[in-house]
């Protein structure tokens, strides 16, 4: 059996999903890119699932076996996504499953918005079998950094300015922290898991269009879009052709982007961990 998810363009994947958030349909495409490189070998569980979206891109219909999250909301949208077998509310650091159901827990940008993620590690490696791995995605420590605004604070003389902003997007943006892979291997290692490998996705050109891009499309302040975007209009029907705009238009100004990778020996604003829980592989 292939565990690895079909090839795919996930830039016109997520841009259709996300037509009305285009900036981040670009984020989670080159996150998707990066994390379809994995194998991802079942029973598999979806860690923070929210409402199916992703795991729906990445794996399919029916592509993964449990969903968990503790919105009850999130967890009636995945139920109707047709992504999961079963899908669970509760909480990360008290999962309902017995010791080594699992043979890979995947986890989307959830982690980050958890201000002690260890327990939630420690649950991941009690319900991996024994060689099974935790592949998860993260904003990584060189995130604040890579900003577009800080750059440009930083780069005028005004660091205090450039913090300033950068603590905007984490409260914006609900992030309470951005560990290196040597401090995640930390955590790893007191959950009983090894750090197999960490990479960096997202490079500096990607993030700094993408934060640009938050303030054209109103993701983070009113913007023309915004409005057109409102599902409140909905009704009137021009957004079909809005969402075909956005789908052909960017699907091709923003392929360049959507393709590169971060050079080597150089961080991105994205961090995929792959670790594994001691035991056979």
């Amino acid at each position: 059996m292939n565990d690895r998810p079909p090839a795919k363009d996930y830039l016109v994947d997520l841009l259709d999903r996300y037509w009305f958030a285009p900036p981040v349909a670009l984020w989670r495409a080159v996150e998707l890119r990066t994390a379809a490189e994995e194998t991802y070998p079942r029973p598999l569980l979806d860690l923070g699932c929210g409402d199916g979206l992703i795991a729906g891109a990445l794996f399919g219909p029916g592509g993964v076996d449990v969903g968990l999250d503790p919105w009850a909301e999130q967890v009636r949208r995945a139920a109707r996504s047709g992504v999961y077998r079963w899908v669970q509310q509760a909480d990360g650091h008290r999962m309902p499953y017995a010791d080594g159901s699992f043979a890979t827990v995947f986890s989307n940008s959830v982690l980050e918005h958890i201000p002690d993620p260890l327990p939630v590690l420690q649950e991941a490696g009690r319900v991996l079998r024994p060689g099974g791995r935790f592949i998860f995605t993260v904003p990584s420590d060189a995130f604040r950094a890579l900003l577009h605004g800080y750059r440009v604070r930083w780069e005028r003389g005004d660091p205090e300015g450039a913090e300033r902003y950068a603590a905007g997007v984490d409260a914006r943006l609900a992030h309470y922290h951005y560990h290196t892979p040597d401090e995640w291997a930390d955590l790893l290692a007191r959950a009983g898991m090894r750090l197999e490998r960490a990479r960096y996705y997202i490079p500096e050109p990607v993030e700094r269009l993408w934060d640009r891009m938050n303030g054209r499309y109103g993701i983070d302040r009113w913007s023309p879009w915004r409005a057109l975007a409102s599902p409140h209009l909905r009704s009137l029907g021009y957004q079909r052709l809005l969402r075909r705009w956005v789908v052909a238009r960017l699907g091709q100004a923003w392929r360049p982007y959507y393709e590169m990778d971060v050079p080597p020996g150089q961080k991105g604003g994205g961090l995929l961990i792959v670790a594994q829980k001691g035991g056979a592989s």
